[in-house]
Order: C-alpha cells, then structure tokens, then sequence
C-alpha cells in the first residue's frame, strides 16, 4: 500500500485477541503512521466495498458465528463455507475485480468469522456512497485486516484467522455430468419461490422433456413444471431421466444467491450431487461467480451408485 495516511498500520488496527473476535474504531486521517510497516505477503484494494459484501453476502446463511474459509493465490481470492459433508458454497474474487491485488507467498488459507467480516465491510450501512477498502495480511498467526475510509473518515478491523482444516473435494467432475441447464437467475429463482418451503426436502427432476422441482410436506404438495422448450432456458442438456431430493435447508443458500445473480447454470453428475454456479455482474461491470455443491438424500445417491 502506498505511504500514506489512509494506510494499513500497527499501532490503529484494532486486531482482534481471540478465535473469530473483531476490534474496530473509527478514526479522522491526522497524518503518516509512526511505526514503520511490516512486510505484508498480501495487500489489495478496491473503491467500492459494497461489491464485495454483495457478492459474499450470498455465501452467508448464518445470523452469527459462520466460519468460512479464505484462500489467497496470485489469481484472486476464494471464500468457502461448508455444512459437513452435505453442502459447500465458493465465491470467486478474481484479481481483476481490485484496483490493486499484490501476493508474495504461492498460497495462502485459513479460516475468519464470516460473519463478522460481513459486518465489518457493511460497517457504514448499506446506504452509504462509495466506500473504499484495504485488506492486508502479514502471514501465518497474524489477522486479517481490513481498513475502510468513507469521506476522510477511516475504520480499522481486525479479524483472528485460524488453522484451516482439509476442505470437502466433492470430486463433482469425478462422475460423469449427464444433465445440465443454463437459465436467467429470476426464473429460477421464481420457479423455487413457488415451492412448499415449510417442506423439508426437494425433489429435482430432469428428463429430455422437462424440468420439475417438486415438494411434499404436511400441508400438501407442489411442484413447477418448465418443458424442455421452455423460453426460460438459455441452454438444456439432458442424457438421462434423473431424480434427486435434496434437503432444503441445504438448497436454501444457493437458492438465496438468485437473487443477485443475473444466469445460473445447474447441473447433475450421475451419482445425483448437484452443482449450482451464479454469475453475478457487479456494479463496475466485471463479472464474479458463486458456486454451490448439494449432495442428494443418502439414499439417492447410494441408489444412483448402483
């Protein structure tokens, strides 16, 4: 980062003291840093923070208390949350989406609080004009910080940053992809919106003729059917007939990410495990991508194992 007085330092950030804890104040520039700065093995910016809250913001399904984990290479950043070994969700943050992006070391991972890194970049509300961020990181037991500044006015974050544990490798390429569509995400979105959510699990079924989400719970059924003609496709590909149920709760997330995402592509390896990736055009015109992986009910996919 450049020397000068809205700059990442030592003695103003607050860093956090404790697994997934954040310190911050606010503070009006008043001049260059003191101490001098240590070597930081990762540093970007970007002006405008709402971007990247907008786009981990579909990652989030959690109030409080998400852990995610952060994976930094010279190519961009990836953020990845789980829930066992049932569903996972990737975003994407490509270097070029920063105005500046500088990485000395191959690779870095470790977990945050995602959900104080949310609050942290949504820290001067989500009216407020254009606020620009710094992110460091000085390597491995340091935190992660973060530096915002909206009209000269500056806050400082720190977040812990953990030990990560091995990421699930749902191996989604290991199995042949025998079905795949490429849809506008409000139809999608539209399609899900109409199902029985007090239900608790899903049924999604592809054959060369249609497309089907389906529910069944304790206050009936429901179930959207689009043929395989429909003008809300973009793109249908189907080599088999396939039916998977899903649990809800684990679709929700995905489900949730339609809503900023101007297409989506869905696809279904032949054991069932369900691949959802979002394209999301930002402010600034540069395109990101969020992706999510669903396993099916056990018995599903022990089924289509057979």
């Amino acid at each position: 980062m450049s020397d000068d007085d809205s700059q990442l330092t030592n003695n103003n950030g607050g860093s956090a003291s404790g697994a997934g804890s954040v310190g911050n104040h606010t503070t009006q520039n008043s001049g260059k840093g003191d101490e001098e700065q240590q070597q930081f093995q990762f540093v970007c910016k970007i002006d405008n923070a709402r971007i990247l809250h907008n786009i981990l913001s579909a990652l989030a399904y959690k109030k409080d208390g998400q852990m995610a984990t952060l994976s930094i290479s010279a190519n961009g950043l990836k953020f990845t949350v789980e829930e066992s070994n049932s569903f996972q969700g990737n975003a994407f943050l490509q270097q070029e989406l920063f105005q500046e992006y500088h990485f000395s070391s191959k690779h870095e991972q470790f977990k945050i609080n995602f959900s104080l890194l949310l609050d942290c970049l949504n820290i001067y509300g989500s009216g407020a004009s254009f606020v620009s961020l710094q992110i460091g990181y000085r390597g491995y037991g340091h935190p992660l910080l973060l530096l915002l500044e909206q009209g000269g006015a500056t806050t400082h974050c720190g977040l812990s940053t953990l030990d990560s544990e091995q990421l699930n490798n749902f191996n989604f390429r290991g199995h042949n992809i025998v079905n795949k569509v490429i849809m506008e995400a409000p139809f999608l979105k539209e399609a899900f919106d109409e199902l029985d959510w007090s239900s608790t699990n899903a049924t999604i079924t592809l054959s060369p003729n249609d497309f089907r989400l389906s529910t069944a719970g304790a206050s009936g059924s429901c179930q959207v059917d689009y043929p395989h003609d429909s003008e809300v496709f973009e793109s249908f590909e189907c080599k088999s007939h396939q039916t998977n149920t899903y649990k809800l709760a684990l679709l929700s997330p995905a489900i949730k990410a339609l809503s900023i995402a101007q297409k989506t592509q869905m696809r279904l390896n032949e054991i069932g495990l369900l691949s959802f990736q979002h394209m999301i055009e930002n402010e600034d015109k540069n395109i990101s991508f969020v992706d999510f992986f669903v396993a099916p009910l056990e018995e599903d996919m022990n089924d289509n194992e057979d």
